[in-house]
């Protein structure tokens, strides 16, 4: 699979948070009184960094200085759920990628994982921010694991055959986290009876493993609707060969429905926390633009009107409020 090139120094992964204290096992229910703020990276400045709009493009306000963290990532990563204050990403600044948090402001930076042989990516808050899934890639294989953020205790959570999993998505309600499974190696497939880059449904347990309606040939990331009954993922054009954002119920009720514009190349889609409408990145002007277009693929329209690169939109989720 080609994927557009990776800056050799840095992968970062964001999540804009939703602003509450720290994480905490409390559950909470999301309020949309106020407008969600688009997070997303940009090139607009000479260098990487993140940025926050409105959904209309306006109101851009950098959040992040250049470091030896360059934000921008590729395809084959996942954006993590807001959780409160914090943004988690993968750095390399220690030698080897590992997951961190730190606040909007870029302040209260921690480093969760420590593995020397092995790099961490692609991290997923729980929504009740007790839990970050991760991607751990050890040479060609990856898998899934989880780390509970009161304990600091990991646990690997899959242990699939060929190159293994990737790019966990927790479902709204936590009971399931999607994920991308490849059966084969790299170049060099072993014998399986399973489709290549498939999503798969797994409980944050590791138990109940399954393959979601048959799929194959997907790209990262994947998204889920608010209300847990649609995925969003990304899959080449049977038209055209461009990758294009589909849409797919999770009963497996119906087949996939192609939402973007199969004539350009799209990446990154994102529901919004009200699942009204999909953020997404389009080559349709040339260089990557941060579009916006309803659930079901209309009105479809470039918010970030900018020369320079603009890619990973992740939705602020709303004011995270106590369950009563």
């Amino acid at each position: 699979m080609k994927h557009r090139a990776v800056p050799p120094l840095v992968l970062f992964l964001l999540v804009i948070a939703a602003l509450t204290p720290a994480c905490s096992r409390q559950s909470y229910q999301t309020s949309l009184n106020q407008q969600p703020l688009i997070v997303f990276v940009s090139a607009r400045d000479g260098d990487y960094s993140i940025y926050s709009m409105k959904e209309d493009g306006s109101a851009v306000m950098r959040l992040s200085d250049p470091s030896g963290d360059c934000v921008l990532h590729q395809c084959f990563d996942t954006y993590p759920t807001a959780c409160k204050n914090n943004i988690a990403f993968s750095s390399n600044r220690t030698g080897r990628f590992q997951i961190y948090t730190m606040s909007t402001s870029g302040q209260n930076l921690t480093q969760l994982t420590s593995t020397p042989n092995a790099d961490s990516d692609a991290p997923d808050y729980s929504h009740d921010c007790g839990t970050i899934s991760y991607t751990m890639a050890a040479g060609t294989k990856r898998e899934l694991e989880n780390i509970d953020l009161q304990t600091d205790a990991t646990t690997q959570i899959t242990n699939d055959d060929g190159s293994g999993a990737c790019c966990g998505k927790f479902s709204p309600d936590d009971k399931t986290i999607a994920y991308i499974h490849d059966p084969f190696p790299g170049a060099s497939p072993i014998p399986s009876t399973e489709a290549p880059m498939s999503i798969y449904t797994i409980a944050p347990d590791g138990s109940n493993r399954q393959w979601l309606c048959n799929t194959s040939n997907i790209v990262p990331p994947i998204s889920w609707s608010p209300d847990g009954k649609t995925i969003i993922f990304l899959a080449a054009s049977p038209t055209t060969g461009h990758l294009q954002v589909f849409s797919m119920p999770v009963d497996c009720s119906g087949p996939p429905k192609g939402l973007s514009n199969p004539a350009f190349d799209a990446f990154d889609p994102a529901f919004s926390p009200d699942g009204h409408s999909i953020a997404y990145v389009s080559t349709q002007y040339g260089n990557e633009r941060i579009f916006l277009m309803n659930a079901d693929g209309s009105n479809s329209f470039d918010i970030t009107n900018d020369v320079h690169l603009n890619d990973q939109p992740t939705w602020q989720k709303g004011i995270l409020l106590p369950v009563p």
